[in-house]
């Protein structure tokens, strides 16, 4: 079944914001897979979220499917369900959400970004902090000059020693710890770059820095202890390292 056979099959039970998103994708059907549901919701004005129960609503594992699916339409379907909704049904959720909700072209501002710093400073704290430092190591290769300090005090130090020509990149599940809102108003009166790493959602730190990369992980707690899942983070951040290196490479 193709993307409009799904349409009619459900069409009662589609309303006017799922019209919107149907106009949107056919106008832009030929780089579906340039779009994020991020750009389909800023450019329609709907809520990201409106755009996941549209993918689900018309028989779709979730965004990321329907993409692929409408660019193999004319490739072969196991019955209802096509290959790719197959392989998405044995992803942890997290993954396939991160998925639907990365903007590769907001990916290629930030290694772009990251290449013409003087210096990227990574911070983090807590379960947020070992990413900060496999970053480092990834951009290192190829003799980028990194910060990664796992103190919070070593961090402003950072901050407050560096210069204009230098960026932040803060990774923070929640976006809300105060003292990396700190840190990175700091950095923004030092005239750096900020950019931020957090779950897709609504928050303090991604409303305050240049650029925004979202991957999905709820805060998850199970007997008083943080489980929040970063399998998506994870994705997110060997996207953006691949996409980095590439930079070298295309130059």
């Amino acid at each position: 079944m193709n993307f409009q056979q799904r349409i009619l099959s459900r069409e009662f039970g589609l309303n006017d914001t799922d019209d919107l998103i149907i106009d949107y994708i056919n106008l832009h059907r030929k780089e579906i897979m340039n779009l994020s549901i991020r750009k389909i919701a800023e450019d329609i004005y709907v809520a990201p979220n409106a755009v996941m129960r549209f993918s689900k609503k018309i028989g779709y594992s979730g965004f990321s499917e329907l993409k692929y699916a409408l660019n193999n339409e004319d490739k072969p379907e196991d019955g209802d369900k096509t290959l790719v909704h197959q392989l998405m049904e044995h992803l942890p959720q997290n993954i396939v959400r991160t998925l639907d909700t990365i903007d590769e072209s907001v990916i290629k501002k930030v290694s772009k970004t990251l290449k013409e710093a003087d210096c990227c400073i990574f911070a983090g704290l807590g379960d947020s902090y070992p990413f900060c430092e496999m970053m480092k190591n990834n951009l290192r290769c190829f003799t980028k000059k990194v910060e990664c300090e796992i103190h919070i005090h070593d961090m402003f130090y950072c901050v407050e020693h560096g210069g204009s020509g230098d960026v932040l990149v803060v990774i923070s599940a929640r976006g809300e710890n105060e003292r990396l809102l700190e840190l990175t108003q700091k950095a923004k009166a030092k005239g750096m770059k900020t950019i931020s790493i957090t779950h897709f959602n609504k928050n303090p730190l991604a409303d305050m820095t240049d650029l925004q990369l979202f991957f999905w992980g709820e805060y998850r707690v199970v007997n008083d202890y943080n489980v929040t899942d970063r399998c998506g983070l994870m994705v997110l951040l060997r996207l953006l390292s691949e996409d980095f290196w590439n930079t070298y490479y295309r130059a």
